[in-house]
């Protein structure tokens, strides 16, 4: 409630739009180091229309791919820092402004590319899923296809929210 720390929730993606389980971002380990590179592998797969990311945000919520030794285990959400405490962009981010829109324009739109950003290890948002200092990947929902939709059921609801929300507010409007 402060703004503390700025931060966003980077999940879109600017091919794969709402088909969050394609995204293409990815997180891989690298066990000499124990943290998670993470990357933006083409130039249209960067995170698009990221709330508070055009100035702001030091720091986002990034949904990747999650990989170890070459194998995927989804969709995952890590905690990694794009500004300093100043402001500054860090190294391998790159953001830049959506521009304007057609409503709220007071919202701090951006788009982020990360180009081998590193974060620790711990940085893996691990509700569902947890990798132990040794590289292995756990978690107690056993199927990746359960996993994906525990982990967005949340938001789901929370856009059935906000349609049904908007719907309410136009009815009462031409009533």
């Amino acid at each position: 409630g402060r703004l503390d720390l700025p931060g966003g929730f980077a999940m879109s993606e600017r091919l794969h739009g709402s088909n969050v389980r394609d995204l293409q971002t990815t997180a891989v380990l690298d066990r000499e180091t124990d943290e998670w590179v993470i990357t933006t592998p083409t130039e249209a797969d960067h995170k698009e229309g990221i709330g508070n990311a055009a100035r702001h945000g030091q720091m986002m919520s990034v949904f990747a791919q999650l990989v170890i030794d070459g194998e995927g285990y989804g969709v995952h959400a890590f905690v990694v820092p794009v500004r300093d405490e100043d402001g500054h962009m860090l190294p391998n981010v790159r953001i830049e402004d959506s521009g304007y829109k057609m409503g709220l324009n007071g919202v701090d739109n951006g788009q982020l590319w990360f180009d081998g950003v590193r974060v620790p290890r711990e940085n893996l948002l691990s509700r569902f899923a947890q990798v132990s200092e040794d590289g292995v990947y756990t978690s107690p929902i056993p199927s990746a296809g359960k996993r994906f939709f525990v982990m967005l059921g949340t938001l789901v609801g929370g856009r059935i929210a906000v349609g049904s929300g908007s719907n309410s507010a136009a009815k009462a409007g031409l009533a």
